[in-house]
């Protein structure tokens, strides 16, 4: 289970995952997806402990949870960096410490 412990309502949304579009027929005679004209609904695919989850979204949610996903892909692009930086300098440190004799 994920902890919820460290969310605030003040801090931004930031979503892991994929939008997607659902398609479906609702079944009504007459209704224009008889005709092939499938209803759509906007969704988010995410995984949660290796499990594929879906959300559907209402229209008007749509910006803020493209603009949380782009937040996700920012977050994840730092984390990387600061991850090789500090490869980096703990390669950096060893190298240093065996010229040293340690």
């Amino acid at each position: 289970m994920v902890s919820t412990r460290m969310y605030r309502p003040s801090m931004a949304l930031i979503l892991r995952g994929s939008l997607i579009t659902l398609t479906r027929k609702c079944g009504t005679s007459g209704c224009r997806c008889t005709r092939g004209e499938l209803h759509t609904t906007p969704a988010l695919s995410y995984s949660v402990g290796g499990v594929t989850k879906m959300l559907t979204l209402r229209v008007e949610d749509l910006p803020r949870v493209q603009a949380a996903l782009a937040r996700y892909q920012r977050a994840q692009a730092a984390l990387e960096r600061h991850v090789v930086r500090s490869v980096e300098t703990l390669r950096r440190e060893k190298t240093a410490a065996k010229r040293r004799g340690r």
